[in-house]
């Protein structure tokens, strides 16, 4: 699997996990685990922060709310959260 393809998986992983009622918590909390191993898992792929950040940008942009729970703004690594957050209050 190259970059390109596992980035798409990551984000066929992202949109699934915002298809899942916000009721059936035990689903999201499996798929938010799967998607952070998945982001673990791409530093050794050798896919970079930035790329990441890319792939959440998108998620947010298509109106998946990433922060409507708790749980929902821990999926996202604090380092591109704080990112996130800098570049909105630069706008």
């Amino acid at each position: 699997m190259n970059n390109t393809d596992f980035l798409e998986y990551l984000k066929n992983e992202f949109h699934q996990y915002h298809q899942i009622p916000t009721q059936e918590t035990q689903a999201r909390r499996e798929k938010k685990q799967f998607i952070s191993g998945l982001m673990t898992a791409s530093r050794f792929f050798g896919i970079s922060y930035d790329a990441l950040q890319v792939i959440v940008e998108e998620e947010q942009r298509k109106g998946a709310p990433p922060f409507a729970s708790l749980d929902d703004k821990l999926i996202v690594p604090t380092y591109i959260r704080q990112q996130t957050a800098q570049q909105q209050s630069n706008k």
